[in-house]
């Protein structure tokens, strides 16, 4: 998990700038807290399913990928109208 948030840390300026989005700082903001919301989602609930706890696995990604998707739709709007 680290690699992986150093690599987008590094990439998402360079990703942004290929985009054409004009990023501020409530933006970058903004998008590590969903970020960080995604990464506690997917470890929390693999984390239940190690404890051999499926029910409780599915429960807490099912929840908290909606509230993923929702919040991400919301910041994809913010990003690129205002």
């Amino acid at each position: 998990m680290g690699l992986l948030y150093a690599l987008i840390i590094a990439g998402a300026p360079l990703w942004a700038k290929d985009l054409g989005l004009h990023m501020t700082w409530w933006k970058w903001i903004l998008s590590a807290l969903w970020y960080g919301i995604l990464s506690f989602t997917f470890a929390g609930g693999f984390t239940l399913m190690g404890e051999k706890e499926p029910g409780a696995c599915f429960k807490f990604i099912r929840f908290n990928m909606i509230v993923v998707i929702v919040t991400g739709a919301v910041l994809g709007f913010l990003i690129k109208v205002v």
